[in-house]
């Protein structure tokens, strides 16, 4: 009879921790993120990262064609000095609803990290952030091939 009673407590207890647990998505940005307040709702465009430094003398700027997927919108504005990246800016990271939005505000500084120190495009993706990842990179080699092209 005890076994069965402690049984019952804890499976209602297991059943109560389930039901009361929270899985809406963070409503707080990345406060490393270049997109510094939430993006809108609705596919709208995120505010553009902050202005752009002084670039030094033969680099070329060059802003990627406009990159589209289910989920999100994405262009980026890419640097390069003798072929490699030394700088990018998003300029448009606007997803489908706020869940996406808070995945591409937790994806977006990584990757921009990430192809900064590689000084390249080739990078790894963000794990939970596959499709954006992948987009953003495939954003960052067209603006770097049209910086490169002048």
């Amino acid at each position: 009879m005890r076994a069965a009673f402690a049984a019952l407590v804890v499976t209602v207890v297991v059943v109560v921790l389930l039901v009361s647990y929270d899985t809406r998505p963070p409503t707080r940005a990345n406060p490393e993120s270049a997109l510094r307040t939430p993006a809108p709702r609705h596919g709208a465009s995120a505010p553009p990262t902050p202005a752009p430094r002084p670039h030094p003398p033969g680099s070329r700027t060059a802003e990627s064609r406009l990159f589209t997927t289910p989920y999100t919108r994405i262009q980026v504005q890419a640097t390069v000095l003798r072929g490699r990246l030394i700088d990018v800016r998003t300029t448009l990271l606007g997803g489908s609803d706020t869940h996406t939005n808070a995945l591409n505000a937790r994806a977006e500084p990584i990757l921009r990290k990430e192809a900064l120190q590689a000084g390249n495009a080739e990078i790894d993706v963000v794990t939970g952030a596959t499709t954006t990842s992948l987009t953003w990179i495939e954003a960052v080699q067209s603006a770097m091939e049209r910086a490169r092209r002048g």
